[in-house]
């Protein structure tokens, strides 16, 4: 795909579309760029129609640091979690995890809960903090107010961020 972009400093108030198409209301980033305002110049766009059909359209060239799911979008940073639970009984772990999964929901519903199975590990880790002294005062609520807070760290992970 090829593109020509030529700047003219007056005022004339045309644009030359090669392709026959005007730009998609959806695709602000070329709608913004062949606006015709008095006294700004004029910006004339030659390009492949492939590459109009994919600037702006979201889900294309997404660094991979960005997790799309559904209507959220996250930025993926290292950052830190506090781990609740780990244990190795693969029957009784599970169940313990999810169980102080839905502790921790009823006791700070704005924190993320994350269970996951690593072989042979279930471990439930909560929170997206950026830092770890933010991680750390919530550690320390923890475990003044759960039974099973000695048994609680923080771990250094990637976290989501929400954009």
């Amino acid at each position: 795909m090829a593109a020509s972009v030529t700047v003219q400093a007056q005022n004339i108030f045309f644009v030359e579309e090669e392709f026959g198409e005007t730009p998609s209301t959806d695709n602000t980033f070329v709608s913004n760029l062949l606006m015709v305002e008095q006294g700004k110049g004029l910006v004339r766009i030659r390009q492949d129609e492939r590459l109009l059909r994919r600037l702006g359209n979201p889900g294309v060239n997404v660094p991979d640091n960005v997790l799309v799911t559904g209507d959220q979008t996250y930025l993926q940073l290292t950052g830190y979690r506090i781990q609740i639970f780990s244990g190795n009984n693969h029957a009784a772990s599970k169940a313990e995890a999810f169980q102080k999964e839905g502790a921790v929901k009823a006791a700070v519903p704005e924190l993320t809960t994350y269970v996951r199975y690593s072989a042979p590990f279930w471990r439930l880790r909560v929170g997206d903090f950026l830092t770890y002294e933010e991680a750390y005062e919530m550690l320390l609520y923890f475990r003044k107010n759960f039974a099973y807070g000695r048994e609680m760290s923080i771990v250094r992970e990637k976290i989501n961020v929400a954009l």
